[in-house]
């Protein structure tokens, strides 16, 4: 009995040190497995791609090198990307990705990574990558800088309002494409990621709903600001003069 004691006190301290691993690197991962390593689904279906009709072990997922392309999958989360430590070039522009994840700093291999054409609102784990000299390609973002900006148009500069009438701000949007191909920003469309901030020169007269409706309660003239950063970088700004009768 006290043998068996012995053994069980020596089974729990050896795995509490991790002299043990708790699983086999090379034992193919299930698929509850991979979910918690990469929970967004696009993600994970992009790293199936890249190991087809065969299973996947950690092994494989930690040798996996050169370059991986995942672009225009709709991916929005990056988490798990950490255990792609071989891949020295990461191809991630046109997704829905709004954070990169502080584990991606882990990664020792990685030289380059794109994730232009995203909905990125900060800068912190990109300027900590570029300190590491990783370079990285992050125009048509919403970091709070006019070169991460899109430039922002509107299909009306004057439009004329009854008292109390509401009207949609962001139907009146549009980005411009001129200067992008078109296989690299194929819609003028503002998406529902993109976060506008909207104000007027008058706010107490002013409605402003979460989804972009504004109204007015007064008569008179008014300028609608509408902005794609806090910080209203001309280019990414618009003007609207509205008329309220």
């Amino acid at each position: 009995m006290k043998i068996l004691k012995l053994c069980s006190l020596f089974i729990l301290l050896t795995l509490s040190m991790g002299l043990v691993p708790l699983k086999n690197e090379n034992i193919p991962l299930t698929k509850q497995e991979l979910t918690d390593i990469f929970p967004d689904s696009n993600f994970r279906d992009v790293i199936y791609a890249y190991f087809p009709n065969e299973d996947i072990t950690l092994s494989k997922l930690k040798s996996l090198d050169g370059e991986f392309y995942a672009s225009k999958e709709n991916i929005e989360d990056l988490t798990g990307i950490s255990t792609l430590e071989s891949i020295d070039s990461f191809i991630f522009w046109n997704n829905n990705i709004k954070t990169l994840p502080k584990e991606i700093l882990n990664l020792n291999s990685i030289k380059y990574i794109n994730i232009e054409n995203n909905y990125l609102t900060e800068s912190n784990v990109v300027e900590s990558l570029e300190k590491k000299s990783v370079e990285v390609d992050h125009d048509l973002n919403f970091i709070p800088s006019e070169k991460s900006q899109y430039e922002l148009c509107s299909n009306k500069t004057n439009i004329s309002l009854s008292k109390n009438e509401k009207i949609n701000i962001r139907s009146l949007l549009y980005k411009s494409i001129d200067n992008y191909a078109n296989y690299w920003e194929p819609s003028k469309e503002l998406s529902k990621n993109c976060k506008l901030y909207i104000q007027t020169n008058n706010p107490a007269l002013t409605t402003i709903s979460k989804d972009g409706y504004i109204s007015f309660t007064k008569e008179g003239t008014y300028y609608i600001i509408a902005s794609l950063s806090e910080n209203k970088y001309t280019s990414s700004t618009v003007i609207i003069k509205t008329v309220v009768k």
